[in-house]
């Protein structure tokens, strides 16, 4: 008979697996970081599965100062087939040489060229599978067995009562999956991000018929055999219930993003000197602040503004816009002194360039109708008023909600014209924040109580 003493048994522990994770720079390890540092506070000792540094793409050390004694664990990832292959290739240069020289033939004539119409040959088809497959269902994928060995071992070692998985990279709930069939321990898996519901709107480049089909029987795996689903907005809870009718409706739960209020607590720093829009972050998935460029424009051109009254900054991996040079397309507009385009800063500088800003940039593209922009909690937490550019979905709804800013679509260059020329001619405009009381919901905080009430809701099933 196994007995366990009471001291052990009072104990709550739950194993954290994110590929993104301190000191890694993308905003998707924030919420995992934040839940790591609160959760203690509810009686849950979190331990931290993720990949190795040397993996990543960029550090910000800075990020780990707040996780005191979290254990964190890092596992490699092993070589993807298609690095193998380059590997090989790049001893045999003139293989390479050659190589490129027919490939990009190839695509002259073969429809890389956009404005080449041609329909699909048998090589392009063949090159769109394996690319579909090869990247299936992430570049993260060979993170999975490194991870889930990792994952076995730590659970051998230690008694936890659960474990939660969150993506992207979706690969990272397969984590979980292959822990669950070996361990039978209870397992939450946390979208911060949609999976199958925006698979439509990836490019066609990296997609097929068979791959659509292995993404969503991988998904179905996962939702159903999860203890339970997390999501980051509620509209996505809906979308991902009304798919799996079969499960109970108790298993998919919303726990949004948050703000690290402890971040916010210390004085506000001074306003810039001339009136500064900034957009903090990344530019990706067809996102453009060209909307904000036109407007600008617009008002440097009727002589409402001088373009020295005007500044808007760029910060972090913004230097390209749809593989365009982000300086080229300012220059295009006349704004070659307005514009500043930085890479991306520390953490808490951030921060400050949002709290100092006297307006801040989201950017939410058509297919985000479900989730949001996890930049904008740090946005509420600043208390500088927001300008989306987004069609009508979960973001403009929760700007409206919190009364943070205002929505524009990307065509109502008029509207966006107006809302920046009424804020900088507005008087207070140097000291008006937003009223925090709109955001104590969000307080991390208080959602790390709320996940931690999650795992003891299956705790009680698993001793």
């Amino acid at each position: 008979m196994n007995i366990i003493s009471t001291k052990d048994s009072a104990k709550k522990k739950v194993l954290l697996i994110a590929y993104h994770f301190p000191p890694d720079s993308a905003v998707g390890g924030l919420r995992i970081a934040k839940f790591a540092r609160y959760l203690p506070y509810f009686d849950w000792e979190p331990t931290v599965l993720t990949v190795e540094d040397r993996f990543r793409h960029q550090l910000d050390m800075e990020r780990l100062k707040d996780l005191g004694g979290t254990k964190i664990v890092k596992t490699p990832q092993l070589p993807t087939l298609t690095k193998s292959l380059l590997s090989i290739k790049r001893m045999v240069p003139m293989f390479l040489k050659k190589r490129k020289m027919a490939e990009t033939e190839h695509e002259d004539l073969y429809g890389e060229n956009p404005g080449y119409s041609r329909a699909e040959t048998f090589l392009q088809k063949l090159k769109r599978y394996y690319l579909s497959l090869s990247s299936f269902p992430d570049g993260e994928r060979c993170w999975v067995i490194p991870a889930a060995r990792q994952a076995i071992k730590e659970i051998k070692q230690v008694r936890f009562d659960c474990i939660m998985t969150s993506s992207p990279p979706h690969s990272s709930h397969l984590i979980g999956l292959i822990v669950k069939k070996c361990s039978n321990v209870k397992w939450i898996a946390d979208f911060r991000d949609p999976w199958i519901d925006v698979l439509p709107n990836r490019s066609s480049l990296v997609r097929s018929a068979l791959s659509d089909k292995n993404e969503n029987w991988l998904e179905k795996l996962v939702i159903r055999n999860a203890d339970k689903i997390i999501t980051t907005t509620d509209e996505h809870r809906k979308v991902i219930a009304s798919r799996f009718p079969h499960e109970p409706p108790k298993k998919f739960v919303y726990i949004p993003n948050g703000i690290d209020s402890e971040k916010f607590n210390n004085s506000l720093p001074e306003r810039y000197d001339k009136f500064t829009i900034s957009y903090v972050g990344t530019i990706y998935l067809k996102r453009t602040p060209e909307p904000i460029f036109k407007a600008i424009q617009e008002l440097v051109h009727s002589n409402k503004i001088r373009p020295d009254e005007i500044r808007f900054k760029l910060i972090g991996d913004c230097g390209l816009i749809d593989g365009k040079p982000t300086a080229s397309i300012a220059r295009a507009h006349g704004l070659e002194k307005i514009v500043e385009v930085s890479g991306p800063v520390p953490y808490m500088d951030a921060i400050t360039v949002m709290q100092r800003s006297h307006l801040l940039v989201l950017l939410a593209t058509a297919i985000q109708n479900i989730n949001i922009p996890a930049k904008i909690y740090d946005y509420f937490g600043s208390g500088t008023k927001i300008i989306a550019i987004s069609e009508h979905g979960a973001t403009s709804r929760l700007i409206e909600s919190t009364k943070s800013g205002e929505c524009f679509k990307p065509s109502d260059i008029d509207g966006i014209a107006e809302y920046i020329f009424q804020l900088m001619t507005n008087k207070n405009r140097d000291s008006f924040r937003n009223n925090p009381s709109f955001y104590a919901q969000f307080d991390t905080k208080l959602l790390a109580g709320k996940l931690a009430e999650q795992f003891s809701s299956l705790r009680k099933f698993s001793v």
